[in-house]
């Protein structure tokens, strides 16, 4: 037995799930989304996560949303627009004062596979004109 007792949760609280408006409070101050994972239905434009504490969340989008942004309340990393097509899941972190940063997104599915085969296809593409365009590297 441990000199100490445990009296705190362990693991994750189940998802929450709230519906898609411009306002999503996923982290309000009276702590009634009480999971660090929140499921995101419905579609629409979210411009803002609401007012928080400093927090992060995982946010779980469905097809049909569009994530504004909207600096300094909500930064994403591409410093634009998100349109969400397929599910997706996002990291964000909110300091305190209302402003939420995008730390890490993802998009899942066949859609976003074939996205990263033609990026690559695209990659080798170049690289092959590049080696025909200078024969001493054995291209040509």
């Amino acid at each position: 037995m441990p000199i100490l007792q445990w009296r705190c949760a362990h693991g994750d609280a189940p998802a929450q799930t709230l519906s898609c408006a411009e306002t999503v409070a996923i982290a309000p101050l009276d702590d009634s989304v009480d999971s660090n994972i929140v499921r995101i239905s419905g579609c629409g434009t979210i411009a803002w996560f609401g007012d928080g504490p400093a927090i992060t969340k995982r946010i779980i989008f469905g097809p049909g949303i569009v994530v504004v942004h909207n600096p300094p309340r909500l930064e994403l990393l591409t410093d634009a627009d998100r349109h969400i097509s397929a599910l997706s899941i996002g990291i964000y972190s909110c300091q305190g004062s209302g402003n939420w940063l995008e730390i890490h997104f993802t998009s899942t599915g066949a859609a976003e596979l074939s996205r990263r085969i033609d990026a690559m296809e695209q990659r080798l593409a170049t690289i092959e004109r590049r080696l025909r365009i200078t024969p001493e590297l054995g291209g040509g």
